[in-house]
């Protein structure tokens, strides 16, 4: 799934269990929405980095004779 979809099926969640916090106004609301989908599409990317460099570390390290 693509990290675009996954964020936004997040604040589906989110904007379900909590719909109060939708502002009535449209215009604000999906300002609203761009300040959320922004911020956590870039939480979700570095975490993907984060595990991805950390497995990658992780293999090198230990098959660290293979690769001389």
């Amino acid at each position: 799934m693509d990290k675009d979809l996954m964020v936004v099926e997040y604040l589906k969640i989110y904007f379900n269990a909590h719909p109060e916090q939708v502002p009535e106004d449209s215009n604000k609301a999906f300002e609203l929405f761009q300040q959320l989908h922004k911020k956590y599409k870039g939480k979700f990317i570095d975490s993907f980095k984060q595990k991805s460099e950390k497995y990658v570390d992780r293999f090198f390290d230990d098959d660290k004779d293979r690769y001389l």
